[in-house]
């Protein structure tokens, strides 16, 4: 039995990680002197009314007397969280804010040889169904590429729940939670959830709706609810049914009569709950039916309806009555992320650029699970002989970090990061595809025959989403100095130590990334 409860914290604090505590940095030498903090402001215009128009809000910083004006570059990454919010970019004379991905929750801003009072401008707006509540944001400042600690707060939002009405009144039904195992990816998942009235229904009620969703946040993409009748219409990847042979049977358990089908990405990993997702039941009136569908669309003799079914023996406990949650895991399907060996070669004082491709040889995508600058991470430690001078790629293909960085020193529980020289994170690789990881050393011993290590790993937060490749003999490769490297990696395969790895880890990704909350906004926009 699932419980959306715990979910929902679990996606918040998730959510926080991603974005706040993995948030968008550059990689730098240790500093000579304490990097200078400043006071930081968020200004939204407060409460937030759902369904407004974009309002500007604005990112304030004050430095003290230790920051030089025009002697550093400022950022600041700011991510709201919650069902509805938009966020856009915005321009001062101080720095510019780009928006910094999908969903549209984060902007990066960035302020070259800044000032040391800096007002960053962004635009926003909560979605018409957001309900009302204190929503949680993170601000992520980062001076000459060392961030600071992540600073959180809320913003109040003016939801007008249900414009005065019963919030209940329409939502009579309780939800039950259903899950899919071993699912090969590339086919698709008969749905049918059960669900329980718990009260009569309003008496003006002219259709019940039911609407699946697709997966949650992040996961958004690996899987697509789909049906092919009459009475069904979809909207992105998901799907809302409208049915008007319906019974008003308080105390009775209903069910799907007909399933509705989740697709699954054919590159989806595995073993991976790949849906964190959910399905909503509701009733609307006549006049909700016209607006929202245009009445009744579809040819009621038709033999092509989607309908439900009384359940004499429910499987499922009922609690919720805004959703249900639908868990789909996937059967075995690993990536097979890989390094190449790389030799410095020169004498004493020269600089080298060393170039390493990053490699996915296996047949699913290595997914970005986090919403902050990366869900895989390049370790790297150099031999004795060498000096990092930069990593070049840095900001383009990878976002670095000091070893001992906050953001990342927990962050790869299986590694050994107490002699890294470096740690780069990038956010995912899709299977045959690969990158050219860069970086520059300086050699300080032509002669030294110790070897280093480049590692590539996921981002393992407690035990989520798991590091499924990670004992796979390409995962790490040596760094040498004018020397011959460890082996070149195959072509192409699949270790078998990676396949036991893999069919011994099931990823529960709706744990800590689903969250069941009010549907309202996304049903809406469904029907």
């Amino acid at each position: 039995m699932h419980s959306s409860y715990p979910r929902r914290a679990g996606r918040r604090a998730l959510a926080v990680l991603g974005a706040a505590a993995l948030g968008v940095g550059a990689f730098a030498l240790p500093a000579a002197a304490q990097t200078p903090e400043p006071a930081a402001d968020v200004v939204f215009d407060e409460p937030v009314e759902a369904g407004a128009d974009l309002a500007t809000g604005a990112i304030h910083l004050v430095f003290g007397d230790d920051f030089e004006p025009g002697e550093h570059d400022v950022t600041a990454q700011l991510s709201v969280y919650g069902d509805g919010w938009e966020l856009a970019g915005g321009t001062t004379d101080d720095g510019a804010c780009a928006l910094g991905g999908t969903p549209e929750q984060w902007v990066n801003c960035t302020a070259a040889d800044a000032d040391a009072e800096i007002d960053f401008a962004f635009d926003y707006l909560a979605g018409a169904e957001m309900p009302s509540g204190e929503y949680d944001y993170a601000l992520l400042i980062g001076i000459d590429g060392v961030n600071l600690e992540p600073i959180n707060g809320t913003v109040e939002v003016d939801g007008d729940d249900d414009n005065g009405e019963d919030p209940t009144e329409d939502r009579p039904y309780l939800h039950g939670s259903t899950e899919y195992t071993d699912i090969k990816p590339g086919e698709g998942v008969q749905v049918a959830a059960d669900f329980l009235q718990a009260e009569p229904l309003p008496e003006d009620t002219a259709a019940v709706v039911v609407t699946a969703f697709g997966s949650d946040y992040v996961l958004n993409g690996l899987t697509r609810a789909t049906a092919g009748y009459d009475n069904c219409t979809a909207y992105e990847d998901s799907v809302s049914c409208v049915v008007t042979d319906f019974e008003d049977l308080p105390e009775t358990v209903f069910g799907f009569a007909d399933p509705i089908t989740y697709e699954v990405s054919g590159s989806a990993p595995g073993p991976v709950e790949v849906c964190g997702c959910s399905y909503s039941v509701r009733t609307v009136n006549a006049d909700e039916l016209e607006e929202h569908y245009g009445g009744v669309f579809w040819d009621e003799d038709s033999d092509n309806l989607f309908g439900l079914r009384v359940v004499t023996e429910p499987e499922s406990e009922f609690e919720d009555p805004d959703s249900g949650y639908i868990g789909i895991t996937t059967a075995p399907h690993p990536f097979d992320l890989s390094v190449a060996a790389s030799n410095a070669k020169g004498a004493k004082g020269d600089q080298v650029l060393l170039t390493v491709p990053v490699k996915n040889l296996g047949t699913a995508d290595a997914w970005s699970f986090f919403d902050g600058p990366g869900s895989y991470g390049l370790i790297g430690e150099l031999p004795k002989g060498l000096e990092l001078v930069k990593v070049d790629s840095d900001g383009d293909t990878v976002n670095c970090f000091e070893p001992d960085d906050g953001y990342v020193k927990d962050s790869f529980p299986k590694s050994d990061l107490k002699n890294a020289d470096f740690v780069c994170l990038f956010y995912g690789l899709d299977s045959g595809e690969s990158f050219d990881f860069k970086f520059t050393v300086k050699i300080t011993d032509a002669n030294a025959s110790g070897k280093g290590t480049l590692e590539v790993a996921a981002i393992d937060n407690d035990g989520y989403p798991g590091v499924a490749d990670a004992v796979a003999t390409n995962n790490r490769a040596d760094i040498t100095v004018n020397g011959s490297g460890s082996p070149k990696l195959p072509k192409t395969g699949t270790s078998f130590g990676l396949i036991i790895g893999v069919a011994a880890l099931v990823l529960v990704v709706g744990v800590v990334l689903f969250v069941l909350s009010s549907r309202r906004r996304k049903a809406d926009a469904a029907e």
